[in-house]
């Protein structure tokens, strides 16, 4: 037996449970190495210090939807507006994505919840998606609600990017994108930028941060994934002369 072979471990709380699986305390406790203090780039400070706001907001979101465990609770669904106001809208979809309720009780033409049927749902995993308006993007936030591994149906909210440009701090020299969509890019026309990359896809297939430039801007980026679908978070700069 592999255990077996385990060299004798001197006995530990932080490690002690692995004895009743293995008959052998084989976690060693972890070691931190204050002394080995990664540096970090100006550029770096520069995104973390615009984005870290930004972040925590859609992250508390999707805490907030995972929460609610039964969408019928009305007071739990509307209190969604009072922790994020700059969400636009809140819906109650049945199990082919057919809007059921909304608050407000409108529901705008653009709006359309068809991708549903393309997506095979197992779990009640949050999910995103973004789609194309007239007045530019919105994002989807889908929570669905599942019995004995059927769908029932989903609790979606709905908000426009650029409601949180107030997170940024100062938005002039930030781009946000998704990963075939422009969704704001400061003070800077995107194909004039650094970031005017054919295949973002293929990016961030291989890495999830870098740096980018052209002969007149800098920047930094990195990917965030919400809800399943890559948010890239980035800053830009005019080049050092």
């Amino acid at each position: 037996m592999l255990c077996s072979a385990c060299s004798t471990i001197t006995d530990s709380t932080t490690y002690k449970d692995t004895r009743r699986f293995y008959y052998k305390h084989i976690n060693k406790p972890a070691v931190v190495d204050f002394e080995d203090i990664a540096k970090v780039g100006e550029k770096e400070k520069q995104l973390t210090n615009s984005f870290v706001r930004l972040d925590t907001e859609l992250t508390n979101l999707q805490r907030e939807m995972d929460s609610i465990l039964d969408m019928s609770n009305q007071v739990a669904v509307t209190n969604l507006f009072t922790q994020f106001p700059w969400i636009s809208h809140i819906y109650a979809l049945d199990a082919y994505g057919d809007v059921q309720g909304a608050i407000p009780s409108f529901v705008p033409e653009y709006i359309d919840f068809s991708f549903i049927d393309s997506r095979e749902v197992k779990t009640r995993e949050i999910y995103a998606h973004i789609q194309q308006t007239p007045n530019g993007h919105e994002i989807l936030v889908l929570r669905p609600y599942l019995q004995s591994g059927e769908i029932l149906g989903y609790l979606a909210v709905s908000f426009d990017p650029k409601a949180l440009l107030p997170f940024v701090g100062d938005a002039s020299n930030v781009v946000f994108l998704g990963i075939d969509q422009v969704l704001w890019t400061g003070n800077y026309l995107y194909t004039e930028t650094p970031f005017n990359i054919e295949d973002w896809q293929k990016e961030i297939n291989n890495k999830s941060y870098g740096h980018v430039e052209n002969e007149k801007l800098e920047g930094a980026w990195l990917v965030r994934y919400f809800g399943g679908i890559p948010l890239i978070y980035g800053v830009l700069d005019q080049r050092e002369k």
